[in-house]
C-alpha cells in the first residue's frame, strides 16, 4: 500500500503509513462505510507501533545506546488531584533530605538578608555618622584644621565610592552599601566646607553638590539599587543635625546668609531627588527624602526663623513643595502613565504639610489674607487637573480636582470666619458642583458637591439658627438670608436632579433625598422664625407681668402648633397635586409630629383657651386631609401604578 503524502510502500493491511503516520487509502472494493471494529484498530495500532519501536532499536544500536525492545504498558487515564491533596501527596512522598535541604535553604536565606545585606547597610549608615562626630570632634578638640577636616572626609567618600566600584560585581549589596555611603560623605564635606567652615564659597559649593547629585544618580540607575540612593539621601539630610548646624551656637547661625545657604542645600538635595524620580519610581525613598527635607527645614526654622524671616521662610517650603510636587503630576504627565496608590499618599502627605506648615508661619501677621492664600493653592491644583486631563487617563485628574476643590471650601470659612458668608459661600459652591457634575456627567463631582451641602446643612443647624433676641426681627436678621439662600441652592440641584432622574441616570438617591431636605430647613427657619419673635416680646413685655408671660408662653406654643399644621396640609395639598410621594410622606410625619404634641403637651400645658384652639384647629386640618385623599385616592393610585409598570 503506496501512501499518498510521502510515497513508501506499506503492508496491505496497514490503515496508516509507518513512515509518516499518514492515513492510508483503503482497498479497492472495500466499502468505506464498513469500519473495522474498534478492537481490531487498536490491534493493528500496537502492531504498527511495534515496527516502528523495532525501527528505533535498530537506529540507535547502531550508535551503541541501548534501547528497549519490549513496549511500556499502556498508561491509565488519572483522576488528577486537587491541588491541596495533590500538596499533600508531594509533602508526604518528597525524600527526607530533600524536606531537610529545603529547610535549611529557608534558614540560610533570612540569615543571608540580615547578615549578608542589611548589617552591610546599617554598618555604612553607622560609618557615615562616626565620620561626621569625629570630624567635630577634632575640629572641637584642634585636632584639624578645617581644611584637614575636609580633606579628610573627601577621601573618606572617594575610597568608598572605589570600593563600591571594585566589589560591584562580587559583592552587589556591599557595594551598593559602600556607593551610598561615599555619596553622603561627600555631601557631609561639602555641606561643612561652606556652610561650617566657610572655606569655599556659595557657588563653587552648589557646583560641587549638583556634581555629587549626579554622581549618586548615575550610581542609583546604573546599580538599580534604592538602597544606595536611601544610604545617600540620608547621609545627606543628616550631615547638618551631625555637624551642629541647628544646634545652638553653630557657626552657620553667625550670619544670615550662611542660614539661607543650609535651606539651599537641602534645595540641591531635594534637586538629586527630583533628577532621580525621573528614571526609577522608588516610592519609599522619595517618602523618605520628603519627611528628611521637612525635618531639615523645621530645624532651621526652630533655630533661626524669626518674624521678620516669613518670607523667606516661605520661599523655601514653598521650593520644597513643588520639587516633591513635580516627582508626581508632570513626571506622569510626561510619561502618560497611571500613578499608583502609593503615588496618592505622596501628593497628600506632601500638600498636607505644606498647607499645615503655610499657615502656621503666616497666621498671626497675614490673619485677613490666609483665605487668598488658601485660593491660590486651589487654583494651583486646578491648573494641575487641566493639565492632566490633557495627558494624562485614569483617576488622577478627579484626585486632583478633589484637592483644589477641598481648598475652595476651606479658604470660605477661613476668610470669611464666623459670618454668614460662609453659608452663602458653600450653598453657592454646592450648586455650582451639582451643575457641572450633571452637565458634565462627572459623578465624582456631584459627590464632592453633596459633601459641600452636608457642610452647609450641619452649619445652619449649629451656626446660624441662634440670633440676638434683643432688636430681632422676623424676616429681617441673617439667619432668614442664610437659610432661604441655602434652600434655592438645594432647590436648584433639585431641579437639576429631577431632569437627570427622568432621563435615566443614577440620581434617585438623590432626588427625594433634596425635596425632604428643602422642606426640614424650610419648617425648622419658619419655626425658631416664630418661636424667637415671641422671645422678644417676652423679654420686652414678659418680665414684670406674670399674666402677661403665661399668655405669651401659650401663644408662642400655640404658634408652633399652627403652624406645622398648616404648612403639613399644604405640602400634603402639593403632594397630592403634583404626584409627589415623598412631599406627601413628609407631611404626614410632620401631621403626625403635631398630634403628638397636641395630645401629649399642649393639653396639659396650655390654658383652656388655646386648648379649645389648638384640638379645634387640629381637627379640622386632619379632616381636610383625610378629605383630600380620598377625593384623590385614583390619581394617587394611579401614580403607584405607573411607577410600577
Amino acid at each position: 500500500m503506496k501512501c499518498l503524502k510521502c510515497g513508501r510502500q506499506n503492508k496491505p493491511e496497514d490503515r496508516f503509513c509507518v513512515f509518516c503516520g499518514s492515513p492510508l487509502p483503503l482497498p479497492e472494493g472495500k466499502d468505506t462505510n464498513s469500519q473495522p471494529e474498534v478492537s481490531e484498530e487498536l490491534k493493528h495500532l500496537k502492531e504498527q507501533l511495534a515496527r516502528m519501536n523495532d525501527r528505533l532499536v535498530s537506529l540507535e544500536s547502531q550508535k551503541g545506546k541501548a534501547v528497549p525492545r519490549h513496549l511500556p504498558e499502556p498508561v491509565q487515564a488519572v483522576q488528577p488531584l486537587p491541588q491541596r491533596e495533590t500538596a499533600s501527596v508531594k509533602a508526604e512522598t518528597a525524600p527526607a533530605h530533600r524536606v531537610k535541604a529545603v529547610a535549611e535553604a529557608k534558614e540560610r536565606e533570612w540569615e543571608q538578608i540580615l547578615g549578608g545585606n542589611w548589617l552591610a547597610r546599617i554598618g555604612v549608615v553607622a560609618i557615615i555618622i562616626g565620620i561626621g562626630f569625629f570630624l567635630k570632634y577634632a575640629f572641637d578638640n584642634e585636632w584639624l584644621g578645617p581644611e584637614g577636616q575636609i580633606i579628610l572626609g573627601i577621601i573618606a567618600g572617594l575610597i568608598m565610592l572605589y570600593g563600591s566600584y571594585r566589589w560591584r560585581g562580587k559583592y552587589i549589596i556591599l557595594a551598593q552599601a559602600l556607593g551610598g555611603g561615599g555619596i553622603a560623605v561627600l555631601y557631609l564635606s561639602i555641606f561643612a566646607s561652606f556652610a561650617i567652615y566657610d572655606l569655599v564659597n556659595f557657588y563653587l559649593a552648589a557646583a560641587l553638590l549638583l556634581l555629587v547629585s549626579i554622581l549618586s544618580i548615575v550610581l542609583s540607575v546604573s546599580y538599580n539599587s534604592m538602597a544606595l540612593s536611601i544610604i545617600g539621601v540620608f547621609g545627606a539630610f543628616v550631615a547638618p543635625f551631625i555637624l551642629g548646624a541647628f544646634g545652638e551656637g553653630s557657626p552657620a547661625g553667625s550670619q544670615t546668609g550662611q542660614s539661607i545657604q543650609l535651606l539651599v542645600y537641602i534645595i540641591l538635595v531635594d534637586a538629586g531627588v527630583l533628577g532621580l524620580s525621573i528614571f526609577r519610581k522608588w516610592h519609599w525613598f522619595i517618602l523618605l527624602a520628603l519627611l528628611l527635607s521637612l525635618a531639615s527645614f523645621g530645624g532651621w526654622y526652630h533655630q533661626f526663623g524669626q518674624e521678620g524671616e516669613i518670607a523667606v521662610s516661605m520661599i523655601f517650603i514653598t521650593l520644597i513643595f513643588l520639587l516633591f510636587t513635580a516627582v508626581t503630576a508632570p513626571l506622569y504627565a510626561a510619561r502618560k502613565g497611571a500613578p499608583e496608590e502609593f503615588d496618592y499618599i505622596l501628593m497628600a502627605i506632601n500638600v498636607f504639610f505644606y498647607s499645615l506648615i503655610s499657615l502656621s508661619l503666616m497666621w498671626d501677621v497675614f490673619r485677613d489674607w490666609m483665605g487668598g492664600f488658601i485660593c491660590l493653592l486651589a487654583l494651583f491644583y486646578g491648573a494641575l487637573t487641566w493639565l492632566m486631563f490633557k495627558k494624562s487617563k485614569g483617576k488622577f485628574p478627579l484626585f486632583l480636582v478633589t484637592i483644589a476643590l477641598f481648598f475652595v471650601t476651606l479658604a470660605i470659612p477661613v476668610q470669611f470666619e464666623d459670618s454668614v458668608w460662609t453659608t452663602l459661600a458653600w450653598a453657592a459652591e454646592g450648586a455650582v458642583l451639582i451643575w457641572l457634575a450633571i452637565t458634565y456627567k462627572i459623578p465624582q463631582i456631584r459627590n464632592y458637591g453633596y459633601l459641600v451641602f452636608v457642610l452647609m446643612f450641619l452649619r445652619l443647624l449649629f451656626f446660624d439658627t441662634g440670633v440676638e433676641i434683643s432688636g430681632f426681627q422676623p424676616v429681617i436678621n441673617e439667619r432668614f438670608l442664610a437659610f432661604t439662600f441655602a434652600i434655592a441652592a438645594l432647590l436648584f440641584a433639585y431641579l437639576r436632579e429631577k431632569k437627570a432622574f427622568l432621563d435615566k441616570e443614577a440620581a434617585a438617591m438623590y432626588y427625594p433625598l433634596l425635596l425632604l431636605v428643602v422642606n426640614f430647613l424650610f419648617i425648622w427657619l419658619l419655626s425658631f422664625e416664630a418661636w424667637n419673635y415671641f422671645d422678644r416680646q417676652l423679654l420686652e413685655n414678659g418680665l414684670g407681668d406674670a399674666g402677661a408671660r403665661i399668655a405669651l408662653q401659650n401663644a408662642q406654643n400655640l404658634s408652633l402648633t399652627c403652624l406645622w399644621a398648616v404648612y403639613a396640609v399644604v405640602a400634603l395639598v402639593i403632594g397630592i397635586i403634583r404626584r409627589l410621594y415623598y412631599v406627601r410622606a413628609w407631611a404626614l410625619a410632620l401631621l403626625m409630629l403635631v398630634v403628638a404634641k397636641v395630645f401629649l403637651y399642649d393639653v396639659t400645658q396650655l390654658d383652656t383657651a388655646y386648648r379649645i384652639v389648638s384640638f379645634t384647629s387640629l381637627g379640622l386640618l386632619l379632616l381636610i386631609s383625610a378629605y383630600l385623599y380620598q377625593r384623590h385616592s385614583k390619581a394617587i393610585k394611579g401614580f403607584f401604578k405607573s411607577n410600577a409598570g
